[in-house]
């Protein structure tokens, strides 16, 4: 898929060059990062080390290793904007250090911790799932 096909509202999944996303996606058996897609410009993300917010996709792609665009073909062109909104209106939260700890109990240790509840931090994939939650999509 070229970048100009993606829409608002796609996932981008990543799966990084470093020591952390390698160690991230050995864990998880999948990629190590995802954000949203805002426009051709601009993906809405929660990033360690910073609240979430914007990162500018060409800097985004220079850092990779390899990426794959995920597209609900479900959603309305409504739900779409409804969604960027929604992740605007939720930057500034602080990253959730801890929940990457539970997700390392959850997938390599077999421990269920599925009811752990983030509260006002994120990782990345618990905004993305907050940001699809917000037009009734899981």
């Amino acid at each position: 898929m070229e970048i100009s096909e993606i829409k608002p509202g796609d996932v981008l999944f990543v799966w990084g060059k470093g020591l952390v996303e390698e160690t991230i996606e050995w864990v998880t058996h999948g990629p190590s990062h995802c954000a949203l897609f805002i426009d051709n410009k601009t993906l809405a993300e929660a990033q360690a080390g910073r609240t979430t917010g914007t990162a500018l996709l060409g800097e985004y792609l220079a850092e990779i290793d390899r990426l794959e665009v995920w597209r609900d073909e479900t959603l309305t062109d409504d739900e779409r904007v409804q969604m960027v909104d929604y992740a605007k209106n939720h930057f500034g939260i602080r990253y959730d250090y801890l929940a990457i700890l539970i997700d390392l109990a959850r997938f390599k240790l077999d421990i269920p911790l599925d009811n752990f509840h983030e509260g006002k931090r994120r990782i990345c994939s618990s905004y993305i799932n907050d940001i699809a939650k917000s037009v009734g999509h899981n």
